[in-house]
Formats: structure tokens, C-alpha cells, sequence
């Protein structure tokens, strides 16, 4: 998924030109899978001047959610 929202990232700069719309399907698959945690993203405060820090909040949440899910299945007994 971090590197789904990277590809979100450089996406979106190369179709800046186009009107922030892209028509490249990779580009449009990688929206499509990566709407539902940008969203979540956006819900907080994330902009300094005309810079969006959505997709930065959402990769540090991705990885706060994959270290918590280890360190739980680290202390599982088996």
C-alpha cells in the first residue's frame, strides 16, 4: 500500500499539466486502491500552505498499524 500511494504521488505530479486528471489506467487503478486510506488521511488536518500532507499521514499510519500488528502476533504463545 506505500508504495501504491508513492505511485499516487508521482502520478499525480506528471498529470499536473492535464488538469490534475489523468487518463492513464494505471494512474486510475492506483486512485481506486488507494481511495480508501487517502480518505481516512484527509479526515485530519494536513495542509501547510498549498502542501498536502495526506499521503505522508497515511503512509506513517500504514506503518504504525503493520509495527503494532507485529509487535501483537510477536506475543503470541505458540
Amino acid at each position: 500500500m506505500t508504495y501504491a500511494i508513492i505511485g499516487r504521488i508521482l502520478f499525480s505530479w506528471f498529470s499536473m499539466g492535464s488538469g490534475g486528471r489523468s487518463t492513464n489506467r494505471f494512474a486510475l487503478i492506483l486512485n481506486d486502491v488507494t481511495d480508501p486510506v487517502m480518505n481516512l488521511a484527509k479526515k485530519i488536518p494536513h495542509t501547510v500552505g498549498m502542501l498536502d500532507l495526506s499521503p505522508m499521514i497515511a503512509i506513517i499510519g500504514i506503518d504504525l498499524i503493520v509495527r503494532l500488528a507485529i509487535f501483537l502476533l510477536g506475543k503470541i504463545p505458540y
